[in-house]
């Protein structure tokens, strides 16, 4: 194993728990009153520059790429000023000086193109003859940010020279004043912008690093035919880009981890976060955008590490176009890598049919696992909102701002099944005997209709308050947006495009709950509606054989006709509801909703906050995750779950993950290699939208539990990541057992 590898390997195993980016947190303590008396762009930028010209810039004499984080242990002092600045709301988290500027993708292609110096010069032009006092404000703090990056570049040039790592100054110097020449230039220029954002800038910063193979592809062809690069020099720049972005993370998981068991986002900003990097997918006529840099890009994923995620756009027939590629993404995904898969050609008919048309083919993947129309879109979720642009809104607006907030994720705390319970109830107290299903199905939909146009309605005018003041405030993800630029507005106010997730949280649960009741209720009328209900808020207690029952009531994921068809069926009457909501708001403000089936581990936390369900489960139980059946109900094997998915219509959800958990002897060797990317492109072809793979054994998660210190290199995929097994909760480890 070489040097880098190991030593980031070696991080994020061992790398102590509360290990702190103290300079991080020691210098923008000094600075937090520095600049009160400036618009909120010229805090950013003088705080920004303040930070980056004191922090420390290290280098190792192995180092290519060049950009480290420094953290360590604290002293009893330092742990105190930590706490002390942490808690405090002026601090430049808190209080609006460094907004979130994650979640997001930048103008990758324009960077390499133009450079820093390019982009400034961009900036002032767009300067030049402005006369609106907050554009000349907001350009001139980018300005000034570009500034802060090229000095904090030389910094790092002046310790490359003290080691003797002297073609690493020599670009670290060409970079800070002039465009990328070489595909090391460019490769070291993108990772220094998001460097800085990831370690400094933005907690839990998820920044997604673009189509990186076909961005960088020109400067890897063009070396390569000068003669001044080889594939195995690209090889070793491309695995130390890839160290050094694990070097920045912490210890635990974000989702369920708190500071008992998790470095936590306050101690390292990237602890938890992966970044994103896209590989494959198709060009804006449809056809493959593979390359030779593709290729290389896929056999340097080391599996070990947890950052980036490899996202891999599979397209319809790319098994036949690029069998090498497809062996090679196999061969790392059955070593559990921090890889998945999505359907090229799912997401863009999903885009499409919501409008996009033109820029369907541009879209992203970013943190968590959520889809966006690249750098033309925003995350309302993830930007400053809008009391930060607008904290002039009138009184109603405040409250309609805050009553809102709690409701942006689902209509009740318990999710989706919570409101299949409130229908079930409702139903069983009026003992109506002319219930039915369908019945049931149309009051469900109803609810769900019903909050689909109350969260469109306040995202509507949380984005018309946005876009009262759109220059007033300025993101580090604006410095690197064009539209940005032209604008001299932030991107989270005027991005062409403003979307929020519509998921349906636990899906496979509500699913099975509708088979249940149908089956026991209406069908084989086992039981009552009123017996059904009593028994369910009761959790079941003295009830246990009806609660068999509905365990062995036919479950979404064991590929039953039935169970296909309403999984079926409720997708699409969802779905529909989100496209045919959403239309009028797309075109009024390009504001929409992107149907998902993504939950992250929100079913492990809603499950243990509400009671029983009609599928069988009890309360406290995980729900279904994301779009995966619910733990158990695959009695058919993996062919039988992977053909229940099928029944999720093509271009009809934007995201969702599908865990699949293969024993490590099932698909061993070069054979076994073979059947799984049958497998999978098998799957693919036909429509299936998602897919990321843990490849071990029950038996080595069960030991792992009882042994952590023996299991280090035991690695899972949980929802749009991956982490160190052993280093998880309890919880989300019995889940993750649950799968298998």
């Amino acid at each position: 194993m070489k040097i880098n590898v190991a030593e980031a390997d070696n991080a994020l195993k061992n790398k102590p728990l509360y290990s702190t980016a103290y300079e991080r947190i020691k210098y923008l303590a000094e600075a937090r009153h520095l600049f009160d008396d400036l618009p909120q762009p010229l805090k950013f930028s003088r705080t920004l520059r303040y930070l980056l010209s004191r922090v420390s810039v290290p280098v190792k004499e192995y180092d290519i790429i060049i950009g480290r984080a420094c953290d360590k242990v604290l002293s009893e002092s330092e742990e105190a000023l930590f706490k002390e600045f942490v808690a405090d709301p002026s601090n430049a988290y808190r209080s609006g000086v460094f907004f979130g500027s994650g979640h997001s993708s930048y103008d990758w292609e324009d960077i390499v193109d133009l450079g820093l110096l390019g982009l400034k010069s961009r900036a002032i032009s767009r300067l030049s003859g402005e006369t609106d006092n907050e554009k000349i404000v907001f350009l001139t703090a980018v300005i000034e940010v570009y500034d802060c990056i090229s000095e904090y570049i030389l910094r790092y040039a002046d310790s490359c020279e003290k080691v003797g790592l002297t073609d690493a100054a020599k670009v670290l110097r060409k970079i800070s004043a002039e465009k990328p020449d070489t595909f090391y230039e460019a490769v070291e220029l993108t990772y220094i912008i998001a460097f800085i954002n990831c370690s400094y800038v933005t907690l839990n910063p998820t920044l997604t690093l673009g189509r990186i193979d076909v961005f960088l592809y020109p400067f890897y062809e063009r070396d390569i035919k000068r003669g001044i690069l080889t594939k195995e020099r690209a090889k070793d720049i491309i695995t130390d880009y890839y160290c050094k972005h694990n070097l920045n993370m912490g210890r635990g998981e974000h989702q369920l981890g708190d500071e008992n068991d998790s470095t936590t986002f306050e101690r390292i900003t990237n602890f938890d976060a992966p970044q994103y990097l896209l590989l494959a997918g198709t060009d804006k006529n449809g056809e493959s955008a593979v390359n030779e840099l593709t290729e290389l890009f896929a056999e340097c994923i080391v599996p070990s590490f947890k950052n980036p995620v490899v996202l891999v756009r599979y397209f319809i027939g790319m098994n036949e176009k690029h069998p090498s590629l497809l062996k090679t993404l196999v061969n790392k995904a059955l070593k559990s890598s921090s890889l998945m898969f999505y359907n090229d050609n799912d997401v863009i008919a999903a885009l499409m049919r919501m409008g996009l048309k033109e820029d369907a083919r541009e879209y992203i993947h970013f943190g968590c696992n959520w889809s966006s129309p690249g750098t033309k879109g925003a995350w309302m979720h993830g930007g400053p909102s809008s009391f930060a642009f607008c904290p002039e809104m009138s009184e109603d607006e405040k409250t309609y701002f805050y009553l809102r907030r709690p409701y942006m994720r689902t209509l009740n705390d318990g999710g989706w099944p919570e409101c299949f319970n409130e229908i079930l109830f409702s139903f069983a107290e009026s003992s109506d005997e002319s219930c039915c299903i369908e019945r049931f199905f149309d009051a469900y939909m109803k609810k769900w209709s019903e909050f689909v146009s109350e969260k469109l309605e306040y995202l509507s005018c949380e984005l018309k308050m946005r876009r009262r003041h759109p220059s007033r405030l300025l993101v580090y993800t604006d410095c690197f947006l064009k539209d940005s630029i032209n604008l001299a507005e932030c991107y989270a106010a005027s991005a062409k495009y403003h979307f929020e997730a519509q998921s349906f949280y636990m899906f496979a649960t509500v699913v099975d709950c509708f088979l249940a009741v149908d089956e026991l209720v209406f069908t084989k009328k086992l039981v009552t509606l009123k017996e059904l209900a009593e028994a369910v808020k009761n959790n079941f207690e003295g009830n246990e054989r009806l609660r068999q029952m509905c365990v062995s009531a036919e479950k979404y994921g064991s590929d039953g006709e039935k169970s296909n068809a309403f999984a079926k069926r409720l997708i699409t009457a969802a779905t529909d509801i989100v496209f045919e909501q959403s239309k009028p708001y797309f075109e009024k403000y390009g504001l929409y909703l992107a149907p998902s089936l993504q939950s992250d581990t929100w079913h492990i936390k809603c499950g243990r906050e509400y009671g029983a369900t009609p599928d069988g489960r009890k309360a406290g139980q995980p729900f279904s995750q994301n779009s995966r059946p619910s733990n158990g109900s695959c009695i058919n094997g993996l062919t039988g779950m992977l053909d229940s998915m099928l029944s999720v219509p093509a271009g009809s959800v934007m995201s969702g993950a599908l865990n699949l958990d293969v024993d490590k002897k099932a698909f061993a060797g070069e054979e076994g290699n073979k059947n799984f990317a049958d497998l999978l492109a098998a799957y693919f072809n036909a429509g299936g939208l998602h897919a990321q793979v843990s490849c071990v054994s029950k038996e080595d998660l069960v030991a792992a539990q009882k042994n952590p210190e023996a299991y280090k290199d035991l690695r899972v995929r949980v929802t749009g990541y991956s982490g160190i097994f052993v280093d998880f909760c309890k919880s989300l480890q019995d889940d993750i057992i649950a799968r298998f």
